[in-house]
């Protein structure tokens, strides 16, 4: 289940300075989502010159569809990047064993998404989606007619710590707790194991921050995010 290998043979790094992790660029290879039409990059880079050179290599692949999280100035991205129009904000929130609060009251409907069930609960799912279930333990819930409405579960796990994902429940199924349940079975496990579990949202979603906040996931960052 441990992903760290996993992660590091698909991000390429950059750094200002070899010596120091100080400012740098993590970008994850546009091979990883669906089409290959899409990259995800990070980075910390605080200096100018250094905005500069990272954004010489992300205009590289200007073509495809980029999402950039970032600590920099917002000013700088935007002078530098200027293909990157979009924005939002991104908080994280944390729990551990000391701050989750388990809760699940749909578990007669939920089941552990797999390769095989997820084709046919969802056939329209990606390659890479699917390929995902394989390592990460992704739950949905069905409806009375057995059709998938909600998912959540693990993006990645590594060592000490694991990212929730994959988090969606169609709109007539909201508000009654089954997002949080989901969340609540893929996160258990690997809290008691002494984990830290992540969880990420949008400032300009209340519903998503409340499924954190039910759960003990606690704020500790925001981040700026811009893409195309």
């Amino acid at each position: 289940m441990i992903e760290e290998d996993y992660l590091w043979d698909n991000i390429r790094v950059y750094v200002e300075d070899p010596s120091s992790m100080q400012e740098f660029l993590i970008l994850h290879s546009p091979s990883l989502y669906g089409s290959g039409k899409s990259l995800s990059a990070y980075m910390t880079a605080e200096k100018s010159s250094t905005i500069l050179r990272f954004a010489d290599i992300l205009k590289k692949k200007k073509s495809f569809h980029t999402h950039l999280e970032t600590s920099a100035k917002a000013s700088r991205v935007e002078q530098f990047m200027r293909w990157l129009t979009k924005t939002y904000t991104v908080r994280y929130c944390y729990a551990d064993k000391e701050t989750f609060k388990p809760r699940c009251q749909h578990r007669r409907r939920t089941i552990r998404l797999t390769p095989e069930n997820i084709r046919k609960l969802d056939p329209s799912a990606s390659a890479y989606y699917v390929k995902r279930l394989e390592t990460a333990p992704v739950y949905g819930f069905l409806n009375e007619k057995g059709e998938l409405v909600a998912t959540s579960g693990v993006g990645f796990l590594t060592k000490k710590s694991f990212s929730i994902s994959y988090t969606e429940t169609k709109p007539e199924y909201r508000s009654r707790g089954i997002a949080k349940c989901l969340t609540s079975l893929a996160s258990e496990p690997f809290i008691k194991k002494g984990l830290v579990g992540v969880y990420a949202a949008d400032i300009a979603n209340p519903p998503s921050l409340a499924v954190a906040q039910g759960l003990g996931f606690e704020p500790y960052r925001d981040q700026k995010c811009f893409y195309n």
